[in-house]
């Protein structure tokens, strides 16, 4: 063990003289380089600084003749004189930047003796503040002159000696850096060559020891997790774990049995898990979503993969007729058997055939009507599914393969039911909420919403979008003349001549009372006009019985322009309306 760790003791000892010199040489040698060059760059900063005030000083008591401005001259040239020493001292060591040094301070008392003293001092005679009336305009912009040109020869002085400075702390900085890279390479070299001793020595103890115990452990430890696999082991040189591995190799053997069984047990719950997982995912989705399409489909397919069916179809049941009405299959290019030659290929009647009488009977019952009854060898089945007492839909399955599980259909199939009569309401209600319960038409509620999404798909792809406004005549004489039932069925007939004269991408709406509105997609104002046109003259011969007070329109076309928005497109419809009122009515009248 001895010898094991002396490769570890020379490299800490070389490891610790190489930080030692690594420490003497930066804290001997470079960092007070560094701090004399940082002491020397804060003494410019501030020499600069001093100057500046020394210079704002003179400037503002020339141009004043206010002695008070004095102040930051006076302050500036008692800093400047420390200064000068702080720098000299902090760049001694360094000829080249103390021969710069000196250029500063040569320059800065050039600029004060030749121009801020005999500038502030009123003993010289130079020259005085402006405040005293010696000097005119033009002889104070001459000396302010030469007062700028002395101060740049300074500062040319200074920015010289500042990147000097900085250049020499650049260069001290990479020495520091270059010290500690070199020092870290060294100690991981010799971090390496330790590490590859001992790597040497770990694989003898290894090999030796510590590899026949761990493949003895590992053994043990597949055995303990049911893994038996461990045939063809090479039997340990140490003979009390050759004992060991025969006693591990013997009960191996008589676990087998209880293995395989424990095998078959685990196979068996991960299916039924698996169907389970689907029946309750498709509960979430089927709570979740009111679409009637979504809903069927995506109980169609869950039932296939659930009871390992090849097909899958949903029948739902008509409100008020006694047939049921495929609406949805697992596989849309299967043929539809069973369907009544009356109800047509997509219909059955109820109580006719295997799925119309699971409808009436609410009971499943095999599709192959030989059959006596459900079992499990059924392969065909048509199940009702019931919400209370009412059968609101039929599924039929088949499976080509093999006999159908149904052993988890029951939850499935009433979730399902549920689900469909929620989205059949819902689908119900939304229908009742957009459409007009006198003329049919859709309301003033759904023209809002078709006209801003017509709008923005105009505007965006830049197709042309036409507005019809149109407003019966005289409707009150027509309340008041043939009576207000007379009247709604009026509303009625123009509502279905305006259905029957549009094409299919055309909406007419109600938008409220006598007053009805169409929009005409992809449709220019001279397109629009003409349909209007159509429409007006329709309805002033349909009515030929309203004699005492004719029945005519008035229609008002708008296109929808570069900038327009659904409010101006309504607007100006309007517009183009008043406008055929205003004009004699029973007439059609394109907005400008």
């Amino acid at each position: 063990m001895r010898r094991a760790g002396l490769p570890g003791i020379i490299t800490g000892a070389v490891s610790l003289l190489l930080i030692i010199a690594m420490v003497v040489l930066i804290g001997r040698v470079l960092q007070p380089q560094l701090d004399d060059l940082r002491t020397g760059q804060r003494a410019m900063r501030d020499a600069h600084d001093a100057m500046l005030d020394q210079e704002t000083g003179v400037r503002g008591y020339l141009a004043s003749g206010n002695v008070d401005l004095l102040a930051p001259y006076t302050s500036g040239f008692r800093r400047s004189a420390e200064l000068e020493k702080v720098l000299v001292a902090s760049l001694s060591e360094r000829p080249d930047l103390v021969d710069r040094a000196m250029d500063v301070i040569t320059a800065q008392h050039a600029w004060q003796s030749r121009w801020a003293v005999p500038a502030v001092d009123p003993g010289s005679g130079a020259v005085a503040g402006r405040g005293d009336g010696r000097l005119g305009a033009a002889e104070l912009s001459d000396y302010l002159q030469q007062g700028k040109e002395l101060f740049d020869d300074y500062r040319a002085a200074d920015v010289g000696l500042q990147t000097a400075v900085r250049a020499d702390v650049a260069r001290v900085e990479r020495r520091i850096a270059t010290t500690l890279l070199a020092a870290g390479g060294v100690l991981m070299l010799l971090g390496v060559v330790s590490l590859g001793m001992l790597v040497r020595l770990s694989r003898r103890l290894q090999r030796l020891v510590v590899a026949p115990v761990l493949e003895m452990t590992e053994d043990v430890d597949r055995v303990r997790q049911g893994h038996l696999d461990i045939e063809g082991r090479s039997v340990p040189e140490v003979f009390e774990l050759a004992g060991l591995a025969a006693g591990v190799s013997a009960m191996t053997h008589s676990l087998a049995e209880r293995h395989a069984a424990a095998e078959a047990r685990e196979q068996e719950l991960r299916v039924r898990s698996t169907r389970l997982e689907h029946v309750l995912e498709l509960s979430r989705d089927l709570t979740e979503s009111l679409s009637l399409r979504y809903t069927t489909m995506r109980l169609v397919k869950s039932v296939c993969e659930l009871t390992k069916a090849d097909q899958a179809e949903l029948w739902l049941r008509g409100q008020d007729v006694e047939e049921l009405v495929l609406i949805a299959r697992s596989h849309e290019d299967a043929p539809v058997e069973g369907t009544s030659r009356r109800a047509g290929p997509a219909a059955i009647e109820i109580g006719v055939g295997a799925i119309g009488r699971a409808a009436r009977y609410g009971r499943a019952l095999p599709l192959d009507e030989s059959a006596n009854a459900v079992d499990d060898q059924t392969r065909e089945v048509a199940i009702p599914m019931v919400v209370g007492a009412r059968v609101v839909a039929v599924i039929a399955i088949r499976s080509a393969s093999g006999p159908l599980d149904l052993s988890l259909i029951d939850g499935l199939l009433l979730q399902g039911a549920s689900a469909i009569q929620a989205a059949q309401l819902h689908a119900e209600v939304e229908e009742i909420s957009h459409k007009d319960a006198l003329t049919g038409l859709a309301n003033r509620r759904r023209f809002d919403t078709d006209l801003a999404a017509e709008v923005e798909r105009a505007h965006r792809y830049d197709r042309p979008l036409v507005l019809i406004m149109l407003d019966l005549d005289h409707f009150k004489r027509i309340n008041d003349v043939y009576g207000h039932q007379r009247g709604d069925e009026v509303l009625q007939d123009v509502a279905a001549v305006l259905t029957s004269d549009l094409r299919d991408i055309d909406t007419a709406y109600r938008y409220g009372g006598e007053e009805l509105c169409v929009l005409m997609p992809e449709s220019t104002a001279e397109q629009g006009a003409k349909a209007a046109e159509r429409i007006r003259e329709r309805i002033a011969g349909r009515f030929t019985w309203a004699t005492m007070s004719p029945v005519t329109i008035s229609a008002g076309v708008a296109q929808l322009g570069t900038d327009s928005t659904p409010a101006t497109l309504v607007g100006v419809a309007d517009q183009a309306l008043y406008a055929a009122k205003r004009g004699g009515r029973d007439r059609v009248v394109i907005a400008e």
